[in-house]
């Protein structure tokens, strides 16, 4: 750990200020957080002590190539671990017509606030839901071609390494979806390493006077496994066999703009799974998702954002079904698993610059009455450092996936110093 410490401060001090050649360019940057959660309900035991080394590196050789390298180091103060995470590592070619990216990327699509039915390319890792989501998203390696043609860009990827969601453990305090009886997770069985298994999408875009517009079409695979069952003989009953993962087809479509001072989106996907006629129950039927929103900056400079979201199972033939259906947690789309939901998030900017900042954010579960309240309070003594104290609270019935969180309230401190 000393060895690490040491080779970061060094990194830190020689990239500090950017290098400049006739033909080459590189960059450094960065930043340091440290982050604490503390659940609120007795014992009150630490969740979480984190610290996070971020950096980045960027360079160009002339004008048509590039390259960027993202890492993470995360020191987890709990296990008394680290690990290092490469999220990205990529090249880059400009031309007239066409630019062209391959490595290890994130690549983020869709024009909704945190909850985005086409932002399928890169799963997310789940085990910690209050993380930021630009952060819980995994890289992958992609190859990414935008071509430019009389004012539309259309965007082609190809995905030859497949990665499923990460969630916790079963039995840990944020184990995500509850299958009655089981106590661990199989090793999932990944799709075969055949070009015919490997995952493709493209999407076309225009921006037309103050709206962007983009459609898009998506070939590949769930990125939350199906749980498959088989009789066991001994205690005479279905058990959980394996996990796989099932081929989906998305057809999608996003919008924003503004009309005079109000801000409106919208995003929209269409999944096709490989139950077309919805007679398998262990494969999710086709279904529909959509968000719309808006946002507006009221007096004394305070902006609110609210958005409706909700999924529709498109083939059904009773209510039992459609229970059954809203159940099945293999999907793709928004990532946490509500049906029928409104996001609304509100914030103040104040101080000198208006360098702090008050924010409250909600998900309500309006079909299963669960709701997620993350209030945050942000200071900047100064530019490069951002003292963040909030909290996160959870509530429900039942039947919402709030609810199983409901003891798992917590506040938390976060410092960070970008360089």
């Amino acid at each position: 750990m000393r060895r690490v410490i040491y080779l970061t401060i060094i990194i830190i001090l020689c990239g500090c200020v950017s290098i400049v050649s006739a033909q080459t360019t590189y960059e450094l940057r960065g930043s340091l957080r440290e982050w604490a959660k503390v659940f609120t309900q007795s014992p009150r035991e630490t969740d979480m002590l984190q610290s996070q080394l971020k950096l980045e590196l960027l360079s160009s050789q002339g004008k048509k190539t590039a390259f960027k390298s993202l890492i993470y180091y995360i020191y987890d103060g709990m296990k008394k671990e680290g690990v290092w995470d490469a999220k990205e590592a990529y090249v880059d070619y400009y031309s007239d017509l066409i630019d062209v990216r391959f490595g290890k990327q994130i690549i983020a699509w869709g024009k909704a606030d945190e909850m985005n039915p086409t932002d399928i390319l890169n799963p997310q890792n789940l085990s910690n839901i209050t993380e930021d989501k630009s952060i819980r998203k995994i890289g992958l390696t992609e190859l990414k071609a935008d071509m430019k043609l009389y004012g539309f860009v259309l965007t082609g990827v190809w995905k030859p390494e497949f990665e499923p969601m990460q969630i916790s453990k079963p039995g840990s305090r944020w184990f995500f979806f509850a299958i009655p009886g089981i106590t661990s997770l199989p090793q999932p069985t990944y799709p075969e390493n055949k070009l015919e298994n490997t995952e493709w999408t493209l999407k076309l875009s225009r921006t037309i006077s103050s709206f962007d517009f983009s459609a898009s079409y998506f070939d590949g695979w769930d990125n939350i496994f199906t749980p498959k069952l088989a009789f066991d003989p001994i205690n005479k009953k279905m058990a959980l066999d394996k996990l796989i993962f099932n081929r989906t087809k998305m057809l999608g479509a996003d919008f924003a703009g503004s009309i005079a001072s109000v801000g409106i989106w919208g995003e929209c996907a269409y999944f096709q799974t490989e139950d077309g006629d919805g007679v398998d129950p262990l494969i999710k039927n086709p279904y529909f998702q959509y968000v719309i929103g808006a946002d507006y900056t009221f007096g004394y400079d305070i902006k609110a954002n609210i958005q409706y979201i909700q999924e529709i199972i498109t083939k059904t033939d009773n209510d039992t079904e459609k229970k059954a259906e809203e159940r099945v947690i293999s999907k793709l789309g928004i990532g946490i698993p509500i049906q029928q939901g409104i996001t609304l998030r509100i914030e103040k900017k104040f101080g000198e610059g208006e360098a702090h900042k008050i924010e409250l954010f909600g998900i309500y579960d309006v079909k299963n009455t669960g709701i997620l309240f993350v209030p945050k309070l942000t200071i900047s003594p100064e530019d490069a450092f951002n003292i963040e104290i909030g909290a996160n609270i959870f509530n429900g019935e039942s039947e919402s996936i709030f609810w199983k969180f409901t003891h798992n309230d917590e506040v938390y401190l976060k410092c960070t110093y970008s360089f």
